[in-house]
């Protein structure tokens, strides 16, 4: 808590196994912080296994290697036998923390858009690496894309002269001297989603805590990221933002997030941003959607 708000956030298993968990809380530094427990148990066991609370420059080995990493990729089902051999994934974008809670009526959640998944050699290893399928392309409105030419982001945020709440979006980055950068989605005058990159932690991550209506459970507001390795000193991002979610896809599917969004009615600006320095945009296209079902 700084400042009287939650600037990052977990949720433990409900077990009795202590599990590490860390944020990077570079970013408030010189802040006063401090740490709240709460037990949003309904039922179980009743207690709190809480243990060694440490601050590091130190950044800790990861525990896993996710499938996805964000909050809201969920029970993801594989189909066999798909044409050409493909192997193609579809998962539930929910959360259990606060899928009954969730700011929707007649339905909790929706599916992500189905991906095809490939088994990639990288310097770490062998890995998976996701893209949404090519069907999807047909959704695209590429009579109305909005292209920019290369440019720097200043300090700041800078809106983008395209709007949209169904759209792809595909940029690429060079960090300059920033120290976190990237895009503004689903925005209004006060609010919008984050999606960017730590410099000093080499992470992409999604911050929906101001992305419109985050206050109905304390588990929703959160900055979820992922280490993400530059290639050639810059950073790829596909992101596919509908009205209610955010799929990213880093460095062509070697990293993935998927965040659920609740923003307010009309929230659909898209800005860059740049903190710390000014970063540099390589190349940015905004290609509108068709609506698949309604």
């Amino acid at each position: 808590m700084v400042n009287g708000q939650a600037v990052r956030t977990t949720t433990g298993s409900n077990s009795e196994h202590l599990e590490w968990k860390a944020w990077d809380v570079s970013a408030y530094k010189g802040s006063e912080a401090t740490i709240r427990i709460v037990d949003n148990n309904r039922g179980g066991w009743g207690h709190i296994l809480a243990d060694e609370f440490v601050a590091s420059d130190i950044t800790r080995p990861e525990q896993h290697d996710w499938l996805d990493w964000g909050r809201d990729y969920y029970a993801a089902v594989s189909f066999s036998n798909a044409p050409d051999g493909k192997r193609i994934m579809v998962g539930w974008m929910n959360n259990w923390d606060y899928g009954q809670s969730t700011p929707t009526s007649t339905w909790r959640g929706t599916m992500a858009l189905p991906r095809e998944v490939q088994l990639t050699q990288t310097a770490q290893g062998p890995r998976l690496t996701q893209k949404v399928v090519q069907e999807v392309d047909a959704l695209r409105n590429t009579g109305a894309a909005y292209t920019a030419s290369a440019q720097d982001i200043a300090p700041g945020t800078s809106t983008l002269p395209v709007s949209g709440d169904v759209v792809q979006v595909d940029a690429e980055f060079s960090p300059g001297t920033a120290s976190a950068f990237g895009l503004k989605v689903l925005g209004n005058s006060t609010e919008a989603t984050k999606v960017g990159y730590a410099t000093s932690s080499g992470r992409v991550f999604i911050d929906r805590t101001a992305s419109g209506n985050e206050g109905f459970h304390p588990a929703f507001a959160s900055v979820d990221d992922v280490p993400v390795q530059l290639i050639n000193g810059r950073l790829r991002l596909r992101l596919y933002v509908d009205r209610a979610s955010v799929e990213v896809f880093a460095q062509d599917g070697l990293a993935t997030l998927t965040d659920q969004v609740f923003p307010a009615a009309g929230a659909n600006t898209l800005s860059l941003f740049s903190e710390g320095g000014t970063a540099r945009l390589e190349s940015l296209t905004v290609t509108p959607l068709h609506n698949a079902m309604w």
